[in-house]
């Protein structure tokens, strides 16, 4: 359950990042891991958020920032 509770809340953290500024990969990494966590536990969160449609890159380009979708905000919502 402990580890449940720590992916909820770093999943919290990316998600409230991106809600306020769209970010690039590395500066929303710096923030998080800041906050909570660990580079690996980022990679797992950040890795499921994207695969699962939560979040996604705002352009096509190699390095653009990413930002939080419709459905990211709804899972905001309820955690």
């Amino acid at each position: 359950m402990r580890r449940l509770d720590e992916r909820l809340h770093l999943a919290k953290i990316v998600l409230t990042e991106l809600r306020r500024q769209s970010l690039g990969r590395s500066e929303l990494e710096k923030r998080t891991v800041r906050k909570s966590g660990t580079h690996a536990t980022f990679e797992g969160i950040f890795r499921y958020l994207v695969r699962n449609g939560y979040v996604q890159k705002s352009q096509q380009k190699h390095r653009s920032p990413y930002a939080i979708t419709e459905k990211g905000l709804k899972l905001l919502e309820g955690l």
